[in-house]
């Protein structure tokens, strides 16, 4: 049995992955820089995502890959760590797939439509440009969860604004709609195009490798996807719409690297989980170690960094 195949079907790596998370994670400024609330995000989103696997059977097989996968990609970017919003952004995305998986072909699901672009909305008020994505699940729930009305659109709507309806009572009483006014002005502001030169090197190469294993695993799904179920192939081409919109958004604007490097490991970890569990090659197994290789390589690069 290749190495590939006893490693992503092991009942055993969930546990030793997560034990190399929280040494990366003490390494990295866990105690020195008491990163304790950056952390519990990190655990929470971790598992939502074994949660977000789980409930939708996307690995057709016993595997932990999925959930492993992200734990590594996120430790792979230590310098997301020290950035609480960057860490409570997780939570809110991967709780919107949640929510919105739940529809799939479901046209009265308004309580969970509505649940999942809260979500979005409460991602929004980190970081606002998270409202970038909300046409692109628009067009999500349209052509693979095919669970768009009327009244699911406006039920996403309502749930977007929901968190703004709550800030804005605190706006009304404070008399001072400045920050709302400075918040959604930065939809509006954009850097050069593709303009990497203030960019370290380091999260470059963090960015590039999640780019080529979001590419990897994409194009490894459509040309395998009819091995899964429909509900699965409609699943995962929406986290496939995604991945892409993130690549074209950090290819435009590479400067918001850090929330569209959050939104590209929670699209592409599913994504090179279902290559990595779901192949059995001499030629994918090379790859398998490979990637292994490139990611411990880059974690400790930029461990190196931020001592």
């Amino acid at each position: 049995m290749r190495l590939q195949r006893r490693i992503s079907r092991s009942r055993k790596l969930l546990p030793t992955v997560a034990l190399i998370a929280v040494a990366i994670w003490a390494m990295s400024g866990l105690f020195s820089h008491n990163l304790w609330g950056q952390f519990a995000c990190f655990v929470v989103s971790t598992y939502l995502m074994v949660e977000l696997n789980n409930s939708n059977a996307l690995i057709r097989i016993y595997s932990r890959m999925m959930s492993c996968s992200y734990i590594l990609l996120v430790c792979m970017s230590p310098f997301l760590f020290h950035s609480t919003s960057t860490m409570l952004l997780s939570i809110c995305t991967i709780a919107t797939f949640i929510a919105l998986f739940i529809t799939y072909q479901d046209k009265q699901s308004m309580g969970w439509t509505f649940y999942g672009f809260t979500s979005l909305g409460i991602a929004s008020v980190i970081d606002v440009r998270m409202l970038y994505f909300a046409p692109v699940l628009w067009v999500a729930m349209v052509f693979y969860l095919r669970s768009m009305t009327l009244r699911t659109f406006l039920t996403s709507i309502f749930g977007l604004l929901c968190p703004y309806w709550f800030l804005s009572l605190y706006l009304i009483y404070t008399d001072d709609f400045t920050p709302a006014i400075e918040h959604f002005s930065q939809l509006a502001r954009f850097g050069r195009v593709a303009d990497i030169t203030g960019l370290p090197l380091n999260m470059l190469l963090s960015t590039g490798l999640t780019f080529i294993l979001g590419v990897t695993g994409i194009v490894h799904y459509v040309r395998n996807r009819i091995n899964d179920k429909t509900r699965t192939r409609m699943l995962f081409n929406t986290f496939i719409l995604v991945d892409i919109a993130s690549m074209v958004f950090i290819i435009l604007q590479p400067q918001l690297y850090m929330p569209l490097l959050t939104m590209m490991i929670i699209t592409t970890s599913p994504l090179i989980a279902h290559f990595i569990a779901l192949t059995d090659t001499r030629i994918t197994n090379w790859s398998f170690m490979a990637i292994v290789l490139a990611v411990l390589s880059l974690t400790l690069i930029n461990i190196f960094q931020l001592i």
